[in-house]
């Protein structure tokens, strides 16, 4: 699997499948939601607490693909909705979403891709009130360890169709990243480094509108 489309993958996996509020990931997920301790809770109240003060972000990331290879590039967001991912030459990957939809531009290829926001895992994260209550959320596992926090989300209507683990370190706690399993259970995983939280100035949001961007960007805003 080629970089780019790794991390394709990584972003919008269940694109094709019915949109899950959650869309959380997809294979080898658990059949169930684990049995919370008041600590779980707790820490997941933290971590929808901590979501709900972060509006925007800016930073780098590393995504690293089932097969061992590896790509970086710039990352943006703006909470509810968008984000922004510009891979670092050679991978000729922009993906950028507007709040509704993601688009997905190869260059190389010159192909541009349309999935809704709702059909990837990165929804749950960007909408307007993060929560872990919701019945459309599972919770999987919350692991912890010495700097560490890890929770392990799953949609509970397809269990089997795999699992979304949101990473951060911890004490403080801080957005690290996040892994998703395939349908043949393998990991993509993306790590975040060099992250300015609410910067300021504010990210413009013209950064999220593709349309202003290549030919067949400005094609498919039209179109929409």
């Amino acid at each position: 699997m080629t970089n780019r489309r790794a991390f394709l993958l990584a972003m919008a996996v269940a694109a094709t499948a019915a949109q899950l509020p959650l869309a959380a990931a997809y294979a080898a997920a658990p059949s169930g939601s684990a049995k919370l301790t008041d600590t779980d809770r707790a820490d997941l109240k933290r971590i929808a607490d901590y979501f709900n003060t972060v509006r925007s972000m800016r930073g780098r990331f590393l995504q690293v693909a089932p097969d061992g290879s590896a790509a970086e590039g710039k990352i943006y967001m703006t909470r509810p909705g968008r984000f922004r991912f510009e891979f670092d030459p050679p991978v000729p990957m922009l993906i950028v979403s507007d709040g509704a939809y993601i688009v997905m531009e190869d260059k190389e290829l010159k192909s541009v891709e349309r999935i809704p926001l709702g059909a990837t895992p990165l929804d749950l994260l960007l909408r307007e009130k993060v929560s872990f209550e919701d019945k459309d959320v599972g919770i999987a596992k919350v692991e912890r360890g010495a700097a560490i926090l890890r929770v392990t989300l799953f949609a509970p209507e397809r269990p089997k169709e795999g699992s979304l683990t949101v990473v951060f370190g911890d004490k403080p706690l801080e957005f690290a990243g996040w892994i998703v399993t395939d349908a043949q259970g393998k990991d993509t995983a993306v790590t975040l480094s060099q992250i300015d939280f609410n910067p300021s100035p504010a990210i413009s949001t013209r950064l999220y509108n593709y349309g202003d961007g290549t030919a067949a960007g400005r094609a498919l805003q039209q179109r929409r």
